[in-house]
């Protein structure tokens, strides 16, 4: 099995520095998908966190932890503690609309790096309709903190390859231009993680149009595990995700009567023939935890096949 390569450190000189990783021939649709999937990371709550016991990814494999709303963020690092123990890259999600004041700041920030041993936050605005506290969005807190003298090293950033309901175009850039250059000023690490998608398109453009403009930065494409049709529409209209719903209702009516899981094959071929060297997967369980293992661990070693017109993919055992 390939193991992961957790920090971008194969990325092309001038972003993360490194040595450019060998890149498939364009002939190879089958090493193609090999080499976009590596060092791939996984979305967990503390609660689907469980389920790494019995079915444990690769060791060093980042593991991002949601902090939902309206619960402890005890809970967030309990499991990064536990899941650092384990021999995993625990990067929880910093919401900065849940924090109430400077001392709970502070205090979750100890939590995380002394006691559980993290080093890296996903730094989120939140989905939350009004801030708890001073932070009504992840700039606000940028702005009142140095992460790095609260044992910081690594920022991970939203990314919104489709927008954002609450902000404009212009908003977002101007945003993820200051936080970039944030991280650059104190030294840190700094990586965009986007929301899931099912269609690569629009993140193939955004990722353009932020090269474009001078904003390139490495990029963790966020896919949904294998999960029903009905799955994912459900997550599709609760997280507002714009062109990739349009995507989904193309795959129509004769999906929609499949009960099997329906892995993102569509997305991964795409990102595939595209083959940016900054760019990495990130996968959301869905359909849990154990079926996207299984299957994204399949795709890593190799053990697949492309069939029909090289648009599916059929998974073997050895």
């Amino acid at each position: 099995m390939t193991g992961p390569m957790n920090r971008f450190d194969d990325l092309a000189p001038g972003l993360l520095g490194g040595t450019r990783p060998e890149r498939p021939a364009a002939d190879d649709p089958h090493e193609g998908l090999r080499h976009l999937v590596r060092d791939w990371s996984l979305e967990v709550t503390p609660r689907t966190a469980e389920a790494l016991t019995s079915r444990p990814p690769p060791a060093g494999t980042q593991i991002y932890i949601t902090h939902l709303p309206g619960h402890p963020f005890e809970e967030v690092i309990a499991t990064a503690e536990r899941l650092k123990t384990q021999g995993y890259d625990p990067i929880p999600h910093l919401v900065a609309r849940a924090i109430p004041d400077r001392d709970t700041l502070e205090s979750w920030l100890l939590g995380l790096t002394h006691r559980a041993g993290v080093d890296g936050v996903l730094l989120l605005a939140g989905s939350l309709a009004a801030p708890h506290g001073p932070y009504a969005d992840s700039l606000a807190l940028l702005e009142a903190v140095n992460l790095r003298d609260h044992g910081i090293h690594r920022l991970a950033m939203a990314g919104h390859p489709e927008g954002h309901p609450q902000a404009d175009t212009a908003t977002l850039d101007a945003a993820l231009a200051t936080k970039r250059d944030y991280a650059a000023r104190h030294g840190l690490e700094a990586w965009l993680v986007t929301q899931f998608l099912f269609d690569a398109e629009p993140l193939l453009a955004w990722r353009q149009r932020l090269h474009d403009q001078g904003l390139a930065l490495p990029i963790r494409a966020g896919l949904p595990g294998p999960a029903s049709l009905a799955t994912l529409w459900k997550y599709a209209l609760s997280c507002g995700i714009g062109a990739s719903r349009t995507a989904l209702a193309r795959q129509g009516k004769r999906l929609f009567k499949l009960a099997r899981p329906q892995p993102p094959t569509r997305q991964l071929l795409a990102l595939a023939e595209a083959a940016p060297d900054d760019l990495r997967l990130h996968f959301y369980p869905f359909g849990g935890i154990a079926a996207t293992l299984d299957w994204v661990e399949a795709l890593d070693e190799g053990r697949f096949t492309l069939e029909g017109a090289g648009d599916e993919l059929r998974m073997t055992s050895h």
